[in-house]
């Protein structure tokens, strides 16, 4: 209908991550595996995606030059299913925050056996 938003196009993984080497990998094991995998190389290019896509699930590096994970989580009101990334160990301070917007946490590096079982988890139980 006329005045009808445009629909949006379904992704079942948006990759957010500033590594370039990690983005790829990961976008191409989760691919393999099936998914259709959108990357972004930092915050500001990650909520623009997640306002023109219908997400499973943000695969998000929490820290990253320019807009970092923790801000894109601000920034969002009702975010997609985010799984955070982080070489560093989830802490009391950054558990909190991240607070509820996080579904599941995954510390760097991760093994392809531990992310796809993660990425299926969410977005074949949606």
């Amino acid at each position: 209908m006329a005045g009808d938003p445009p629909s949006r196009r379904a992704v079942d993984v948006l990759v957010v991550d500033d590594d370039p080497d990690i983005r790829s990998s990961f976008a191409e094991i989760l691919r393999v595996s099936g998914f259709s995998v959108e990357v972004a190389g930092d915050g500001d290019v990650a909520l623009d995606l997640i306002d023109q896509l219908d997400l499973g699930v943000v695969l998000l590096d929490l820290r990253m030059p320019r807009r970092d994970g923790f801000s894109v989580l601000d920034a969002l009101d009702v975010p997609p299913p985010v799984v955070a990334i982080s070489a560093y160990p989830l802490e009391a301070d950054v558990r909190a925050r991240v607070g509820s917007k996080v579904v599941n946490y995954l510390q760097k590096p991760v093994s392809p056996h531990k992310l796809v079982p993660v990425v299926a988890g969410i977005v074949w139980n949606k």
